[in-house]
């Protein structure tokens, strides 16, 4: 593996080295992150690897011995939904007084088109958020497998490639991250009906017992309550920090439950949701809170108006 920004060896300065591996095979992708962790053990920089739980294994017996120094976590366990990843490497980087190393791979083959999305619109704002932090951040995709359109979002969203070879380079398509993390470049995709429609005219009980009745709603089952307290969450911001106007709509994918609500207003902080909250803060609790309890959100705000879909996958 070359020295540099791929191994993220003796950096020039405590700050971010994010990689993109575009790897094509199973040993490739093996030997990239066996030199990794590998060198991160030469550095005495701890690291933690988030990986989906098919891949923990392999990735495993791949760093061999090295393996014992690394945090492993499944992916699906701490961050289903992309936007809880940004303050689980903050928290990473502050719990260790130096320099540490991530591996994060939130992207593998299967997951959804919004999901994936999702996760680039992360991936760009770990560019913003964590440019003066002392972390190198490698970032595998199945490059023989993901659609080209997510290949291309990897580009836009990280400054250095690598191939499962160990070639390194400048990503050409590295875009302005804060720009990237608007969603512009993924519209939202209209949904399929049925859909319901639920009007909102600041009575919050009202709205809560209106969803909770809808007969989208019972493929939940427990999980109802989550879907209610999200759109209470999301409804009541429309009261706080808008007009009060508010659309909000409910329909089912068959797997998961979909609920939007669309308000006359815009969201300036692109990490809003992402960061938490001090336990002091007054505002900012309701994103988070929407964000830790459902299994996706996507965020689309600009031009006077928000959109935000919140997903609930529902139970087996």
């Amino acid at each position: 593996m070359t020295e540099g920004p791929s191994s993220g060896a003796s950096p020039a300065e405590d700050s971010l080295i994010h990689v993109a591996l575009l790897y094509r095979t199973p040993e490739g992708y093996g030997s990239q992150l066996e030199a990794f962790v590998r060198g991160a053990r030469a550095a005495a920089e701890p690291v933690l690897a988030v990986l989906p739980s098919g891949g923990l294994a392999t990735a495993q017996r791949a760093c061999g011995e090295h393996a014992d120094a690394v945090r492993w976590t499944a992916m699906e366990d701490v961050a289903r939904n992309p936007s809880r990843l940004l303050s689980l490497y903050s928290d990473w980087i502050t719990e260790h007084s130096g320099r540490v190393r991530i591996v994060g791979e939130p992207v593998w083959p299967g997951r959804g088109r919004s999901e994936a999305v999702e996760c680039l619109r992360h991936e760009a704002l770990v560019n913003h958020e964590l440019a003066a932090a002392p972390v190198s951040l490698l970032c595998p995709y199945d490059a023989g497998q993901l659609d080209a359109e997510i290949l291309t979002g990897a580009a836009m969203t990280h400054p250095w490639l690598i191939d499962d070879h160990g070639q390194r380079r400048e990503s050409p398509d590295f875009a302005d991250p804060l720009a990237v993390a608007t969603g512009r470049h993924w519209p939202l995709e209209e949904p399929v009906p049925p859909i319901s429609e639920h009007p909102f005219s600041g009575d919050l009980g009202s709205l809560r017992r209106a969803v909770a009745q809808d007969p989208h709603a019972a493929a939940l089952g427990s999980r109802r309550s989550d879907l209610v307290l999200a759109v209470s969450e999301a409804a009541s911001n429309a009261l706080k920090h808008a007009d009060g106007t508010c659309v909000m709509r409910l329909w089912s994918t068959g797997a998961e439950v979909i609920s939007e609500v669309w308000t006359r207003s815009t969201i300036r902080d692109a990490f809003a949701g992402r960061r938490r909250p001090p336990w002091d803060a007054e505002d900012g609790r309701g994103l988070w809170l929407i964000n830790q309890v459902c299994d996706l959100v996507e965020l689309r705000s600009g031009g006077e108006e928000t959109i935000l879909r919140m997903h609930l996958s529902c139970p087996a």
